[in-house]
């Protein structure tokens, strides 16, 4: 998906003419909502939904100044033997703000597709083809590569066309019960990532008008669970249609097409997976620690999920590292879960958006400082 280093290749020709032009000024067109209209809350609430968990509250460290938009950060502590979600210590900014997930909803995928393997409706030895149909952009795996194999792709990897066939296999609407089951209101797990990106690059047929991308994308997020899965699967099945070059060519109706950097990002938390640094610190929660799978099962996960990028970056002292990353024009994310020799456990959710910069990427170390800081002042020991 857009979160992936792969991605980035892809649309650095794409918009590198653009870059200097977008930093020329104000991008908005005359005829669109300015920003401060179309930044209500993106994601239906119900009820009742995840609260913020009793805690110490440590001070967070100051945000890095190169990073120059909205930031979320929940990192949690979890003493030995605690079971449940209730952290000892946290640092949080912005805990319940909605943000694009990019490329960490990933980990929802591997997780669903381990609990289908598990109640035999999915076979760990399938195989699969890379067709016109499936394929996203970016790199894209062997044919007849295994679901396991497919599994290191989209995580090690961030291979969106890895992703899609995983997505789809397991099914569109499969991801959101998992986050409904633990209470995740503001949490969103639908699309492909080509599918999301039929919309934006305004190939989304009626429900997703080419130059209407503000209203149409809100009308999504907004809409009743029945009603949004239904416009995902039109969506899809249009994706579905698209050649990659046709979708990776279309996308200067997005990136130059006169939004505002706070306009995009209102698009991508409407279209994108979305969550906020709680809830998702919560998903990864259940999702190490109280997974359910079969032992086998487990062990797949933690193997995969290990290979996830940003242990690199990590300055502290663990025995387990199972985590993602995802970016994309103006948005960022980091999110992990740790294992420390004392036998205490950690979970980090980093999500920034409305980023000025086309590429993000770059401040992956200063994204990583500021992680870095919260995990030692909850206690971790440096390296």
């Amino acid at each position: 998906m857009r979160g992936s280093v792969w991605t980035l290749l892809v649309l650095s020709a794409l918009v590198g003419a653009w870059v200097l032009w977008s930093n020329s000024g104000s991008r908005a067109r005359p005829d669109l909502p300015q920003a401060a209209e179309v930044l209500e809350q993106p994601l239906p609430v119900g009820s009742p939904c995840l609260e913020l968990p009793e805690a110490e509250q440590v001070a967070p460290p100051a945000v890095p100044p190169a990073i120059r938009g909205r930031v979320g950060l929940y990192v949690a502590r979890f003493e030995p033997g605690e079971s449940e979600f209730r952290p000892s210590k946290v640092v949080q900014i912005s805990p319940e703000e909605v943000f694009p997930l990019a490329s960490n909803y990933k980990t929802a995928v591997w997780l669903e597709v381990l609990r289908q393997a598990d109640q035999g409706s999915l076979d760990m030895e399938e195989r699969f083809v890379v067709t016109r149909a499936n394929q996203s952009l970016g790199g894209y795996p062997y044919d007849n590569t295994p679901v396991l194999g497919l599994g290191y792709r989209m995580i090690e990897h961030s291979d969106n066309t890895a992703t899609d066939i995983l997505h789809r296999r397991v099914g569109l609407g499969s991801l959101q019960p998992l986050a409904d089951e633990l209470k995740l209101c503001k949490t969103r797990l639908l699309l492909p990532t080509k599918t999301w990106w039929t919309a934006e690059s305004g190939l989304g047929g009626p429900d997703f008008p080419r130059y209407n991308l503000l209203s149409s994308s809100q009308r999504f997020a907004q809409a009743a669970p029945e009603e949004r899965l239904q416009i995902a699967q039109r969506l899809d099945a249009i994706a579905q249609t698209l050649h990659p070059d046709r979708l990776y060519r279309a996308f200067k109706t997005f990136y130059a097409g006169g939004y505002t950097w706070e306009q995009m990002a209102q698009i991508d938390r409407n279209l994108q997976n979305a969550s906020t640094p709680v809830e998702w610190a919560r998903f990864l929660w259940a999702a190490f620690a109280q997974n359910g799978l079969s032992p086998e099962a487990d062990a797949h996960f933690r193997e995969v999920m290990a290979k996830g990028y940003g242990w690199r970056h990590l300055r502290v002292r663990y025995s387990y590292y199972g985590g993602k990353s995802g970016n994309t024009a103006g948005v960022l994310g980091f999110t992990g879960y740790l294992e420390a020799p004392d036998g205490c456990r950690y979970v980090y959710v980093f999500l920034s958006d409305t980023i000025p910069e086309i590429y993000t990427f770059h401040l992956r170390r200063d994204a990583f400082s500021l992680i870095n800081q919260a995990l030692l002042r909850l206690g971790m020991e440096g390296r």
